[in-house]
């Protein structure tokens, strides 16, 4: 900075000790925006929120950075920020509080299809996280079974990745594909479309995610003639498919990410470079979703976008922040940025796992309408990092759990249900509608 912006800086700090510097914060209809640093809490109804002489509320005079959050009201969507944001990422604005300030939250209503899209009807059940052959897992497998019989049959359940805890299967024919898979999901009936998570692409370090290859075991076992069901189905690392299968015209396009190659440690198998796999599989999902008939768009695999569990959102997964080449990887920053390019406003909903909690959470305005829903409690559940982190429909932790979900033409029917690990006992926590968005 030369010698003429840093005059200017104390020019305006100057006046603000001699006369007080104003914060002005306001919002549109739909909304609340707080900022925890000042104390506010501001709707439209209020008018502007004002903090004025804010700097005698710190003791020190160094410059202090205020973090506001837009938190939308039911059937709104956070649109985009007005004023004196120095920096935006998802619902926050970061402010330099440097002289007067003046920052407002713009929310929009959220619109609806109105014309019918479809009379027929897709029920499944997304769990993920679950591969660990521990009792949890089974009464969250016998819960599913029983919530789906209660609800007429579901037609199948997507698996949101960490299929294989531990023992990372080198054949086809090791046994963990019975320990961890068929044998807990023996009495259900239908069958369970699965995707990669880290977990699932290791050699000898459990969870790190950098031997893909080890996925491609999974992959083959969906093709294995002898299993004891047919219930496993991977037909590729990235795969699409339609729902229901029976109609002439599909409710719903299914497309199964692999976003561990994405966010992994530098793979020695060539097929796994990075720039290589994100052009792949990006030109695939956008040559998929160009040819889709289905009135739905359904993405999911098993890294998040956005999450209040403890590995957080991409871009600072567990803290990391993007400083360099690996980090870039790790911390989830070049997912973020393939997301926004190629997932972002094509998908109506995207589920994912990694965090062993259940959340749904609101889109944000750089994803267009997406909107987020985490389900990794199948096998095992933690506590939330930060509950606060994106604005939530709804979340628990501290639970095992899946969703049910229901679409039937425009109107997509979510219900959460809660497991004991210690009995079994399932409860239903949300029941919720969410209809499907214009474009």
């Amino acid at each position: 900075m030369n010698k003429y912006g840093l005059r200017a800086i104390c020019i305006v700090l100057e006046a603000c000790v001699l006369c007080g510097c104003n914060f002005e914060i306001e919002t549109s209809a739909g909304g609340r925006l707080l900022s925890e640093l000042y104390g506010l809490d501001c709707r439209e109804t209020q008018g502007r929120c004002i903090v004025e002489n804010y700097e005698e509320i710190t003791s020190d005079k160094s410059i202090i950075i205020a973090l506001l959050k837009a938190i939308p009201d039911e059937g709104y969507r956070f649109s985009h920020w007005l004023g004196d944001c120095n920096y935006i990422r998802y619902h926050n604005c970061y402010v330099s509080m440097q002289g007067d300030r003046y920052v407002k939250a713009v929310f929009k209503k959220i619109e609806h299809l109105g014309e019918a899209v479809s009379s027929s009807t897709v029920r499944f059940v997304a769990f993920g996280d679950a591969g660990k052959g521990n009792t949890t897992q089974y009464f969250v497998a016998d819960a599913m079974q029983s919530v789906c019989d209660a609800a007429g049959g579901c037609q199948f359940a997507i698996g949101l990745g960490d299929n294989i805890y531990d023992e990372n299967p080198i054949s086809v024919y090791d046994t963990a594909f019975e320990t961890k898979f068929e044998l807990p999901y023996q009495n259900i009936d239908f069958p369970f479309l699965m995707s990669l998570g880290n977990h699932d692409n290791d050699l000898i370090f459990d969870g790190l995610g950098g031997f893909n290859l080890s996925g491609d075991v999974q992959v083959a076992y969906t093709f294995r003639t002898d299993k004891l069901s047919d219930k496993w189905q991977m037909p590729d690392r990235f795969y699409h498919f339609s729902a229901p299968h029976e109609a002439q015209d599909y409710l719903v396009d299914f497309f199964v990410l692999d976003s561990n190659p994405l966010i992994s440690a530098p793979d020695i198998v060539p097929d796994f470079e990075i720039d290589k796999y994100k052009r792949l599989q990006g030109d695939w999902f956008k040559s998929s979703v160009t040819q889709s008939t289905g009135a739905w768009k359904i993405v999911y695999g098993h890294h998040p976008f956005i999450s209040n569990g403890q590995h957080g959102n991409a871009g600072a997964y567990d803290g990391v922040l993007p400083v360099g080449k690996l980090t870039n990887r790790v911390s989830g920053d070049i997912f973020r940025q393939w997301f926004l390019d190629t997932i972002c406003d094509k998908a109506d909903v995207y589920f994912a796992g990694h965090d062993h909690d259940l959340q749904v959470l609101n889109s944000v305005p750089e994803c267009g309408k997406t909107f987020f829903i985490i389900s990794g409690a199948g096998a095992s559940a933690r506590n939330f990092k930060d509950d606060t982190r994106n604005p939530s429909y709804w979340q628990v932790d501290k639970t095992a759990g899946f969703f049910l979900v229901e679409i039937n033409g425009n109107v997509l029917n979510l219900q959460a249900y809660t497991v004991d690990k210690m009995n079994g006992e399932y409860s239903k926590m949300l029941g919720k509608k969410f209809f499907q968005r214009r474009h």
